[in-house]
């Protein structure tokens, strides 16, 4: 964790004046308690920060003046689609290929439903 260095607040007070004055709105959100900065692989965590938002010519900028800064790898759940399993598919697979029903549905469920898949893995594993 990284901790920021202070910001002299005369120095930040003088230059939020100076935006001011160049027609710049400038709006402090109260109660912030995290910015979360999600990448590819990880993300960072922006911990209490103090956050300004600058709008100028109907755009928005947000200066963000975090406590503390943390990274975080980036866990991503893979969740599989309820898959839904026939009994008479399996039985079809059953007659087939002469497996037993459990094996089948095994099977099955690892061709993700697909018939035809199913029965060329049974065949595959036959042949070893």
């Amino acid at each position: 964790m990284r901790k920021m260095l202070p910001i002299n607040p005369r120095e930040f007070q003088k230059q939020l004046r100076q935006l001011k004055k160049m027609g710049m709105k400038v709006n402090q959100l109260e109660n912030v308690n995290e910015i979360i900065i999600r990448l590819g692989d990880k993300k960072i965590i922006l911990e209490n920060p103090e956050v300004m938002i600058i709008e100028f010519a109907s755009q928005k900028m947000f200066y963000v003046m975090p406590k503390a800064i943390r990274e975080e790898a980036e866990v991503k759940e893979t969740i599989a689609p309820s898959l839904t399993i026939k009994d008479e598919d399996i039985q079809f697979i059953v007659e087939y290929t002469g497996v037993s029903y459990e094996v089948a549905k095994e099977m099955l469920i690892k061709a993700g439903g697909d018939i035809a898949k199913a029965i060329e893995i049974i065949e595959e594993n036959k042949q070893k």
